[in-house]
């Protein structure tokens, strides 16, 4: 399914048309053509379902607080704790990934 939008050249597009055409053309005709001339815009199917995706991205909070407010209350009241070998394997296994993507 495709959507059409379709206008007429108005405001100082459509000024600059008509300057163009009355140069160009035969005096009124062309002013005339020139601004009923109209453009045509297709948007498939997928692109109608990206600007759907980026308008709920737009819509997301950026932070869960759902998920960080327990977090932050648990360091806050120091019962929060992180392994060091698990924060250095995670490190590490991250820039192994990134590593293997650039080869």
């Amino acid at each position: 399914m495709v959507t059409r939008i379709k206008s007429v050249a108005v405001g100082k597009l459509g000024r600059i048309g008509r300057q163009r055409a009355t140069r160009a053309g035969s005096g009124s005709d062309a002013a005339v053509s020139a601004a009923g001339r109209s453009d045509d815009v297709a948007f498939s199917s997928d692109a109608r379902l990206i600007g759907k995706a980026d308008e709920a991205v737009n819509q997301a909070p950026e932070i869960r607080m759902e998920l960080v407010g327990p977090i932050r209350e648990a360091l806050m009241a120091g019962r929060y704790h992180v392994s060091s070998l698990d924060v250095a394997d995670k490190i590490l296994r991250q820039v192994l990934l990134e590593r293997k993507k650039s080869i």
